[in-house]
């Protein structure tokens, strides 16, 4: 049987509720699950037993990796892969450790992408709030909106996520260009990826973060788009900062839903006052806001998904 060790990270206080309370779905599916294919441990990853196979986490140092020679697999327990995961497992030297990810809230975050997309397209950010402060004056004064169907679409990603969306957009009765790795590999150039989104009024980002994909979508990009509507549930390095908020700010860009950001809180008593960006997208009317939930978080049945899908590799692996 497998070995395997679930690593818990941070504070205590940061766990949900439930969690908190003794009652965690995601290690009660794995314990129901594992009884014939694993033998599961539970904690900070120092408090790896030695002879684990498998760490299920997205933090280990290279110290400490090196010195388990017995641990060969690191599952990343949603998708994509961290870079500082990546570059540590280099600095181990280990060369026979595996770094996987899994893909159970693919269909969570194509559903966020598209419903930013929709708001941000309808201008429901701009609306809801309004009426109900029984503000009726945009039903008789409409502020500008963005019909989808006819348009041209462009999804950077074709993996789990952009294949979702770009085939809901399809069926919205835009064409979609689904732009994956470059032909040769590596780095998009810039005038290449500009050349692709020529035209375009819609991008929507869902590619992983590394450093073949930080600041990709830069002024040049964004300028290409056509009174554009971008979308990012990536990683918000993906994009430059301040190329995006200047052009929603001055109108070259149409709108922008955004659930992804460049600065997210460190503790738990910063989480109720955190700016998440440096520029204030929040003074912006034509941006749609979510503080990176589109991974299926508040979703009953999300951690039973992970479990599900988390099991599925230890098979693979098991096999």
């Amino acid at each position: 049987m497998l070995q395997v060790h679930l690593a818990t990270h941070g504070d205590p206080a940061s766990l949900t509720p439930e969690v908190r309370a003794g009652h965690d779905p995601f290690l009660d599916e794995m314990t129901a699950r594992c009884g014939d294919l694993a033998v599961l441990t539970r904690g900070p990853v120092d408090s790896m037993p030695p002879e684990c196979e498998v760490l299920v986490g997205s933090v280990i140092d290279p110290e400490s990796l090196a010195a388990r020679p017995a641990l060969r697999h690191l599952i990343v327990p949603w998708a994509g892969i961290p870079a500082s995961l990546e570059s540590n497992v280099a600095a181990s030297g280990r060369q026979d450790v595996t770094i996987h990810n899994l893909h159970h809230n693919a269909a969570s975050a194509a559903e966020t992408a598209i419903g930013l997309l929709l708001a941000a397209a309808r201008g429901i950010a701009r609306l809801d709030p309004l009426l109900r402060a029984d503000d009726w004056r945009p039903r008789y004064e409409p502020r500008p909106a963005r019909r989808l169907e006819g348009g041209r679409a462009a999804v950077l990603g074709r993996g789990a996520i952009g294949g979702r969306v770009a085939n809901v957009l399809e069926g919205l009765g835009m064409t979609v260009d689904r732009i994956g790795r470059p032909p040769g590999g590596g780095r998009w150039a810039t005038p290449e990826l500009a050349d692709r989104l020529a035209g375009r009024q819609v991008l929507v980002i869902a590619i992983p973060l590394g450093p073949d994909t930080e600041g990709l979508v830069n002024d040049a990009v964004l300028d290409a788009l056509m009174d554009g509507i971008v979308v990012n549930v990536g990683r918000a390095r993906l994009v430059d900062e301040d190329a995006l908020f200047d052009r929603l700010a001055d109108g070259r860009l149409f709108a922008a839903g955004l659930d992804v950001w460049w600065r997210v809180p460190t503790t738990v008593e910063t989480r109720g006052d955190w700016p998440p960006a440096d520029r204030p997208f929040r003074d912006l009317d034509n941006v749609v806001m979510t503080p990176h939930v589109g991974g299926g978080l508040g979703e009953p049945e999300i951690e039973i998904h992970r479990a599900t899908a988390l099991v599925e590799v230890l098979r693979r692996i098991a096999d």
